[in-house]
C-alpha cells in the first residue's frame, strides 16, 4: 500500500525530532517545523482545555505533546490517563496554541511524543520566540514563511535528549481538575546512603578510552530502585545536562553497566565527585557500576542508541 501524504509528512517530521540532538540548527528546525502542525494533547476532561502535565524527579513539571493518537494512546497507558472504557480524553490543537498555553501557564517544557525513542524536550526560552515572533518576508531555508526567528531561537536552545519517565501531575501538585483524577506515583523508596569509595580510574571522559571503549545493547532494562538512586546524586549537580544506563566494555574485558553521563563543558570540575557518588549509589542498591563522560558526539550517538536515557526524564 502507498503511503499517503500524511503519513509521509509525519514520517518527515519525526525524522527531524530523531535529528534534534545532533545540534542546535538541527534542534531549532525540528521546533520550527513543530509550530506549524497540530498536535494532539490529553485532557481531564472530553475536548476540555484542561491539559494534563506531567512532573519530573526534579519536580519541574511539562506539557506532553503528541504527534498522533497512536503516541497518545501509548503514554495515556503508560500514565494511568485512560477512562472506563479504555479512551483518554484529548484535543487536537494547533502546537502554537499549545506552546501558548505552556508559557501562561509558567509550565517549565513541553514534551513531544515522551514514550518514543525520538522524543524532543525544549524549555520555555527555546519555544517562547516561536509564539511572540512576527512573521518576516526575508527569512531564508526551508522554513521561511515562519519569519527570523532562528538566530533568537540558536540562542536559547539546548540541545539535550529526553530522559526519565515523569510521573501524571496530581491534585497534591497544586492543580484543580474536575472530578477525580487517576493519581501519581508513589514517591521512590529511600536508599540507603554509604560512604563512597575510592576514585576509580575509569571513571574518566570517553574520550581518554576512545580506541577500546565500546557500547552494546542492553540485555535487560535496570530496576526503577536503582534508577531513582542515580537519580538522586544527579539532581544535586546541575551541570549534568543527561545520562544513559548502558552497558559498555573496555578493551577485551566483558560488557559492564555503566552509566554514561554528558556534563556541560563549562562545569567539568566535579566529574570525580559525580563518578564517586553514582558508583556508591549503585553499591547500595547491589550493583556495580562504570561511569563515562561522553565527551564526543559519537559516544553521545552510541550511548543514545543502546542505552536507556533516564534523567532528566526517564522513558
Amino acid at each position: 500500500m502507498v503511503a499517503s501524504s500524511t503519513d509521509r509528512a509525519l514520517q518527515a517530521f519525526r525524522r527531524l525530532l530523531a535529528d534534534a540532538p545532533s545540534g542546535p540548527q538541527a534542534k531549532v528546525d525540528a521546533l520550527v517545523a513543530l509550530s506549524q502542525r497540530t498536535v494532539f494533547v490529553a485532557t481531564w476532561t472530553e475536548d476540555g482545555e484542561d491539559y494534563r502535565t506531567l512532573v519530573n524527579s526534579n519536580g519541574q513539571n511539562a506539557l506532553p505533546l503528541f504527534t498522533d493518537e497512536h503516541e497518545l494512546q501509548t503514554a495515556a497507558e503508560r500514565f494511568g490517563w485512560l477512562d472506563e472504557s479504555g479512551r483518554v480524553p484529548h484535543r487536537e490543537v494547533g502546537a502554537r496554541s499549545a506552546l501558548r498555553h505552556a508559557l501562561s501557564r509558567g509550565i517549565g517544557f513541553v514534551v513531544v511524543d515522551i514514550m518514543a525513542d525520538y522524543s524532543l524536550e525544549a524549555g520555555q526560552a527555546e519555544i517562547k520566540p516561536l509564539v511572540s515572533a512576527r512573521h518576516r518576508s526575508d527569512s531564508s531555508g526551508p522554513f521561511a514563511g515562519v519569519g527570523r526567528i532562528s538566530s533568537s531561537m540558536m540562542q536559547a536552545v539546548r540541545v539535550t535528549p529526553s530522559g526519565g519517565i515523569p510521573r501524571p501531575m496530581t491534585p497534591e501538585d497544586g492543580m484543580k481538575p474536575p472530578g477525580t483524577p487517576a493519581r501519581g506515583a508513589s514517591p521512590p523508596a529511600e536508599v540507603p546512603r554509604q560512604a563512597p569509595p575510592p576514585p576509580a580510574p575509569d571513571a574518566t571522559f570517553g574520550g581518554s578510552q576512545s580506541g577500546t571503549l565500546a557500547f552494546v545493547p542492553l540485555a535487560a532494562p535496570p530496576q526503577d530502585l536503582l534508577l531513582d538512586a542515580l537519580e538522586d546524586v544527579l539532581r544535586e549537580y546541575p551541570e549534568v545536562e543527561w545520562a544513559a544506563f548502558c552497558s559498555a566494555s573496555r578493551g577485551p574485558a566483558a560488557p559492564l553497566p555503566t552509566i554514561g553521563v554528558m556534563v556541560d563543558s563549562a562545569f567539568r570540575q566535579r566529574i570525580g565527585e559525580i563518578a564517586r557518588g553514582l558508583q556508591a549509589a549503585g553499591n547500595a542498591t547491589g550493583a556495580s557500576l562504570d561511569v563515562v563522560f561522553l565527551d564526543t558526539p559519537e559516544l553521545m550517538r552510541e550511548a543514545r542508541a543502546n542505552g536507556k536515557i533516564f534523567f532528566p526524564w526517564r522513558r
